[in-house]
């Protein structure tokens, strides 16, 4: 009983974070297509950095961009290059980023006429929505067979014998 409480867990973890990334990719996603549709005010660049990450598994790079923007008389800064936008391995997809948006630049900004602190410079869906929507896809589907495949190597001989007319045991 305990073991199957733990098995249980183990699986429930596991299907938590391909959960957690399929809500995070769909929102994101959700986002970056609404963007499209909201207006723009124009905007300074106030920061620009080029991150390089490293661990034990690599470098990881990032632009990080912050921006001041004034769509209702205002000020506000926001930080959003785009929804879903994060560090990942390829170094000159951020590197393009952090080049075309140095220090001082004026851009436009996309701004939720609802909400004027939700605010992106990009919008519609980018590589990094993609990525973690389908890896939390393949994570969750993968999460689920093994699981499956776990359950069903438990039950047993049971719905097997179930359907085996047995007419002498033969003892």
């Amino acid at each position: 009983m305990g073991g199957s409480i733990f098995i249980t867990l183990f699986f429930g973890l596991f299907l938590a974070v391909g959960a957690a990334m399929l809500f995070w990719g769909g929102r994101s996603y959700y986002y970056a297509q609404e963007a499209a549709h909201w207006p723009t005010t124009p905007g300074d660049i106030i920061a620009s950095d080029f991150k390089v990450n490293s661990d034990s598994d690599g470098d990881t790079y990032e632009a990080k961009i912050e921006y001041k923007y004034n769509p209702d008389g205002y000020e506000r800064t926001g930080k959003a290059i785009a929804f879903g936008y994060t560090a990942s391995s390829g170094r000159q997809f951020h590197h393009e980023i952090y080049e075309a948006l140095p220090l001082g630049a004026q851009v436009a900004v996309r701004y939720d006429p609802s909400k004027p602190d939700r605010a992106v410079l990009s919008y519609g869906v980018n590589r990094s929505i993609l990525f973690i929507v389908i890896f939390g896809a393949i994570w969750t589907i993968f999460t689920v067979g093994i699981a499956s495949l776990f359950f069903l190597s438990e039950s047993g001989a049971g719905s097997l014998l179930d359907n085996i007319l047995i007419y002498s045991s033969g003892r």
